[in-house]
């Protein structure tokens, strides 16, 4: 059962395969940014997991010796119990041949009664067996059964008796390996044997069922002996003469599993041959089987170890023994039984009773025709065998790990088979685990000689890969290809050094090749083949490849890739989130990778689903600490989705704290995000910063809010540089020029009326900033800005004025919501406000919110909150209401939160010292005070020292006033 494993499980399958991955990311868009007539796309990163194969170490498992080594005591306890039946002579022989195995096993080296001779415990084995063997020859009236049941147990007891004291915990290794010479040559006995089967199998399947009558038992045995014939020529010509036509064939593994099967027939049919040797009726089945155990489990254990040089030598053995044989034996039973076979009698009754020619003369010439054979193929199957037992000592010295004599072994192997797997692949391995690299690949090399494996193409391909040599990889794993062409691993791993290099044609087709081989049960290769599509920034279309509907059974990297494909087109996908797919406390990067890709993509959702338990869940167990960037930014990206803007500029400022030294990407974001709010100040501040940082693509909106600030010469240099980017149309380039250097408005078209006032507003009046207001298509834009400007200054008549000639205009809500604003901080009481309060959509933040103010109702939820963070009327509104209802501690968290939201907001100032004097903190409204004098113009640091003289005037009358009344 173990040999018809192995034939059906090949070299590569059985060494295995590992996956190694690495992230590669793709820029894909996070959102637009769109202000003042301007629109660019931000761009984050997709994350996507490509996978390459990795061949396995060759996994030598001392375990399978064990297993061989039950097998041999199984077996030989068989043949020495069937032996006592055999002549004298013949059972001195057979004894001599477990004789030789005994003294081969080395027994010396486990140093027992080394005091007394090294090869004191050897003698002793040896003579308990001697005991046993004669006794049960001389005493022929014991039991076969009880002859087996004695064998084995002092076998056991042996084994055991060693294993208890031995100091080497795999000297069954060691003892297995130096024992080899005699294994091999009881299995070439067998071999010699097996010859015989199948002729004599043929012969009884095409005449066992004869009685002298009709048939056609002469055509049938020709027709089968021959076809028997042309598949030994066949197999010789393909290993020998490495001549393959593409036919299928029966290789010498199956040739020696029949031949085995055949021949516990065949034995009870040579009785009246061996008669003269034997004492017991049918002891030569048992021999023979005995004998069958072992030789098959010798077989079979170079097999399990990948010994191909051993394999080699075997298949020599068996293709020439049975080519030898073969036709001899077509002879033999033509010349003795031709007319017999005519007849069609039962030949098989009488095969070994021959006419002619005896059976052992003609066994005798087979002899000399095999060694002949084994001659003219220059004994290559000895070269074998010492290659063999050289890969045999070496695998003991590296179970025992002295890998340097292992090394020594494996290299005296290569001495006599310069290109056999075992020897250069297990240098291949110990190399690579010493970081010697050019050894291992040179090794690899060797190995993917003669029938190699696919792990040989693929460790070659890999480092060269790894050294960036990348066409020395494609070259490796093409040669791969040529001898494995169905190797999917080979076709995976040759499409990704394709990508490499740049070819993604290449790269696409070999995936989808290897995909095709596999029946599409490729599950890696497909996630492969998402990632270069993507990559490659491939359309999806309808005839895109391998995007299908997710669910929690698809393998988890091409979900990842697959979300990262369509996050670079902008398609939204349709699957849920699956939570299982992350259940893990501490996760991989693919799990990390999914929460990332997957925030994303809701981006644009009409109801995204909330990842923030999940983020949070994962944040806060404090195991995901080497992932914390991608799981906060996912935060920030699942925030902004919720519209909890709030939240998500906090993600932002903690990803910029931790992160941002040497990436001003946070500092961009937040700049892009104060800059869209109107908070001019705190977007040139961090814009700056970022662009300092090296985001070369803040300067364009750093360009746009420095033009709401005073510097007008620090705002030109800006453009200037903008527009040594070319990044905006000339006619644009022109407007700002010109707008920049002068009020004059040069003609009568929308753009120009609208550049006017933007870059103007502080030097126009409000008559002309009314009439270029009513000629602007984005009226919105122009009001914000001049009610936050009129609002920065303070200047409340000057703000009334402006916003009653408005009122003559057709206002949307959002200019409306502005001037109630304006209305509320500067205490305007306008006439027009309690109507346009009434006017605003309820169902909108800024409508619930000034329906709280003025009207007193109680709309505004948490959620809400989340999107007013940077409204000043919102923030003061709050706060006074927490005073007035004594919440003094929870005003002074939230007041203090928002002044670090916006430090430059003179209104949050204003109500953190109010808020500090409330609680008796003046030491903190001091130091505020102090530092607003570095943040706030001019203007602004009067008001708010007017406000901290007031406030803490009022606040020294209080404490005399205690004082007073304590005294």
């Amino acid at each position: 059962m173990m040999l018809i494993y192995y034939f059906i499980n090949d070299i590569s399958e059985r060494i295995g395969w590992s996956i190694s991955g690495y992230v590669d990311a793709i820029k894909t868009p996070l959102f637009s940014f769109d202000k003042w007539k301007t629109a660019f796309s931000i761009q984050t990163d997709s994350f996507l997991v490509l996978e390459h194969f990795v061949g396995q170490n060759m996994e030598l498992k001392p375990e399978y010796a064990l297993i061989y080594g039950i097998f041999l005591i199984i077996g030989f306890s068989i043949f020495l119990s069937s032996i006592s039946g055999l002549t004298r002579i013949w059972h001195g022989i057979s004894f001599g041949v477990f004789a030789l195995l005994i003294g081969t096993l080395h027994l010396e080296n486990l140093q027992f009664l080394a005091s007394i001779h090294d090869k004191a415990f050897t003698g002793i084995v040896l003579t308990v067996y001697i005991c046993i063997s004669f006794y049960f020859h001389f005493n022929s009236k014991v039991s076969l059964f009880i002859r087996f049941i004695t064998y084995f147990s002092v076998s056991s007891g042996i084994i055991l008796l060693i294993s208890t004291f031995a100091k080497d915990e795999y000297w069954y290794v060691e003892s297995i390996s130096y024992s080899f010479s005699s294994l091999t040559i009881i299995t070439f006995l067998f071999i010699l044997f097996l010859a015989l089967c199948i002729p004599f199998g043929i012969l009884y399947i095409t005449t066992f069922k004869n009685t002298g009558q009709g048939g056609d038992s002469l055509k049938h045995f020709y027709i089968f002996y021959i076809i028997y014939l042309l598949n030994l020529i066949y197999v010789y010509l393909n290993i020998f003469h490495n001549i393959d036509f593409g036919f299928y064939y029966f290789p010498p593994l199956l040739l020696f599993v029949v031949s085995t099967l055949i021949g516990l027939w065949l034995i009870t049919q040579q009785d009246e041959i061996f008669g003269s040797i034997t004492r017991e009726d049918s002891i030569l089945f048992w021999v023979y089987l005995g004998g069958s155990i072992v030789a098959s489990s010798t077989y079979a254990y170079h097999l399990a170890q990948f010994d191909t040089a051993y394999v080699m030598a075997i298949e020599d053995a068996i293709v020439l023994c049975f080519i030898g044989f073969g036709f001899l034996l077509l002879f033999y039973i033509s010349y003795n039984f031709y007319d017999i076979i005519k007849q069609n009698l039962p030949v098989y009754k009488i095969a070994f009773k021959p006419q002619n020619i005896d059976f052992l003369s003609t066994w005798g010439v087979g002899l000399l025709i095999t060694c002949g054979l084994f001659y003219i193929n220059n004994f290559s199957a000895y070269r074998s065998l010492w290659a063999s037992y050289y890969n045999n000592l070496g695998d003991a010295e590296y179970f025992n790990g002295n890998t340097y004599l292992a090394e020594e072994r494996y290299g005296m192997s290569k001495m006599y088979s310069i290109w056999n797997l075992h020897s250069n692949y297990m240098l291949a391995n110990i190399a690579q685990d010493n970081k010697r690299e050019d050894m291992a690949r040179l090794a690899y090399d060797k190995s993917s000689k003669n029938e190699g494996s696919q792990q040989s193409f693929i460790q070659m391909a890999l480092i060269d890969f790894d050294n960036k040599k990348y066409l020395e990889s494609i070259i490796a794993l093409k040669k791969g290809l040529d001898k494995f062409p169905d190797s999917k691993e080979i076709h995976n791993n040759l499409g990704l050094v394709f990508y490499k290099i740049g070819e993604v044609d290449s790269a696409l087709h070999y995936l989808d090749k290897g995909i095709q081989i596999s029946n599409s049960d490729a599950p890696i290769l497909e996630s492969n083949y998402l990632a270069i599509a993507a990559l490659g920034k491939l359309p999806i279309d309808d005839d895109s490849k391998y995007l299908k509907e997710l669910s929690e059974s698809t393998d988890l990297n091409q979900t990842v890739n697959q979300l990262a494909y369509l996050n670079e087109s902008e398609i939204n996908s349709t699957s849920p989130f699956f939570n299982n797919l992350v259940k893990d406390s501490i996760l991989n990067g693919n799990q990390i990778s999914y929460i990332y890709n997957y925030s994303i993509n809701t981006i644009g959702k009409e109801t995204p689903y909330d990842l923030d338990a999940v983020i949070q869940e994962k944040l806060n167990s404090g195991l995901n600490l080497e992932n914390k960037e991608q799981l906060l930014f996912a935060s920030f990206v699942n925030h902004y989705n919720q519209k909890a803007f709030y939240k998500g500029r906090h993600n932002l400022l903690e990803l910029n704290e931790r992160y941002g030294r040497t990436n001003g990407y946070y500092l961009f974001l937040l700049g892009l995000d104060a800059l869209k709010n109107n908070q001019f100040h705190l977007a040139v501040d961090q814009l700056n910063q970022a662009f300092k940082a090296g985001q070369k693509a803040a300067a364009y909106p750093l360009a746009m809010a420095s033009t709401q600030l005073d510097d007008r010469d620090y705002s030109t240099q800006l453009w200037d540089f903008v527009f040594r980017l070319n990044i905006l149309q000339s006619s644009d380039v022109e407007i700002i020029k010109h707008y920049l250097n002068s009020t004059d408005l040069r003609s009568n078209e929308e753009n120009e009326y609208y550049f006017q006032v933007l870059l103007n507003h502080k030097d126009l009046s409000t008559a002309q900033k009314i009439e270029e207001i009513r000629s602007s298509n984005h009226a919105e834009d122009l009001i914000d800005v001049i009610i936050d400007h009129y609002v920065s200054l303070n200047e409340k008549e000057a703000t009334k004025e402006f916003i009653n000639q408005l009122a003559g205009l057709e206002l949307s809500n959002e200019a409306k919501a502005k001037c109630i604003e304006a209305d509320y901080l500067l205490g305007l009481n306008l006439e027009n406000t309690s109507l346009w309060v009434d006017q605003l959509d309820i169902n909108n933040v800024e409508g619930k919110l000034y329906s709280d103010i003025f009207k007193g109702t109680n709309f505004l939820n948490q959620k809400d909150q989340q999107q007013l963070y940077f409204n000043s009327a919102f923030i003061q509104y709050y706060a006074d209401n927490l005073l007035k209802e004594e919440k003094t501690e929870e005003a002074f968290k939230f007041v203090s939160e928002h002044l670090q939201l916006n430090p430059y907001s003179e209104i949050i100032t204003n109500s953190y010292l109010e808020t500090c004097f409330s609680l008796g903190l003046k030491d903190f409204a001091n130091s505020k005070k102090v530092e607003a004098e570095y943040l706030l113009s001019d203007e602004a640091v009067k008001r708010v020292n007017q406000l901290y003289a007031s406030l803490l005037e009022d606040y020294n009358q209080k404490i005399n006033q205690w004082d007073t009344l304590t005294e």
